[in-house]
């Protein structure tokens, strides 16, 4: 069996307890590099591999898993920009005829939606801005159609050291789009969400792209980005999204 798991965005109190439970259960597990340190308690054997290892990553895994019971670990959720997807495909591709089963972790956009209060409390889009298994033109036709739709935007891989193009275009094309319509939209920083180095900032589109050296010098690839929506507000220090219930019956009254 094949337990392909997500074990949440940060320390291990996010971990759910079904995901906890397999892995103290498992034979081995398998898992990218940077992950090892966080399920290096539990005891059992790891295999890792680098960034781009990711196919030799699950072959190996899917290969184990026919004797044996293994845990393929991603952060966050594993269905979310995780190796949920690769593992099903490659199963079926090379018939490992392996059963899959994966578990369900706490995705890095809740997390950061408590820590910056309630931005995701109506419908929100997730986009990644990296560009490397994605085209950046096709990037950028999903965030004009969050854009459009007034999605609130969960924007994950903002930057790195090597890719800042896909981070300063999609900032300009927002910029130019609020500025179009005279919105100012609300973003939400957040770095390092659910670990000892968490922090976060609330700020706007417009005060971003008048301080992007400084921003850019603060987002990583640990960091995500949700810009608000035309409804998104500041209550009490927290970036608030409403999901319409004072319109509905408090408003009219």
């Amino acid at each position: 069996m094949l337990y392909v798991i997500g074990t949440g965005p940060g320390n291990n109190q996010f971990i759910t307890k079904e995901a906890d439970e397999i892995l103290k259960n498992v034979d081995s597990i398998v898992c990218y590099k940077g992950y090892k340190e966080f399920v290096e308690h539990y005891g059992k054997p790891i295999h890792n591999t680098g960034m781009t290892k990711e196919i030799d990553r699950v072959k190996f895994a899917l290969e184990k898993a026919k004797t044996e019971n293994i845990a393929l670990v991603s952060s966050g959720d594993a269905t979310i920009y995780g190796m949920a997807s690769l593992a099903y495909e490659l199963n079926n591709e090379y018939n490992y005829d392996v059963e899959v089963k994966t578990v369900a972790g706490l995705s890095s956009a809740n997390m950061c939606s408590s820590i910056l209060g309630a931005p995701l409390n109506h419908d929100f889009a997730t986009i990644s801005l990296s560009d490397l298994l994605t085209p950046f033109e096709i990037i950028m036709k999903r965030i004009l159609c969050a854009l459009e739709g007034d999605f609130v935007i969960s924007l994950y891989n903002p930057l790195s050291t090597k890719r800042k193009e896909p981070f300063l275009q999609t900032m300009d094309f927002i910029k130019s789009y609020a500025n179009d319509r005279e919105i100012n939209y609300i973003i939400g920083i957040v770095k390092n969400a659910g670990r000892d180095t968490e922090e976060f900032k609330i700020t706007t589109i417009n005060e971003l792209m008048d301080n992007l050296e400084e921003f850019m010098e603060y987002i990583d690839m640990k960091t995500t980005l949700i810009i608000g929506n035309t409804n998104t507000k500041i209550i009490d220090s927290k970036m608030i999204t409403p999901r319409g219930y004072f319109n509905k019956y408090i408003d009219n009254k």
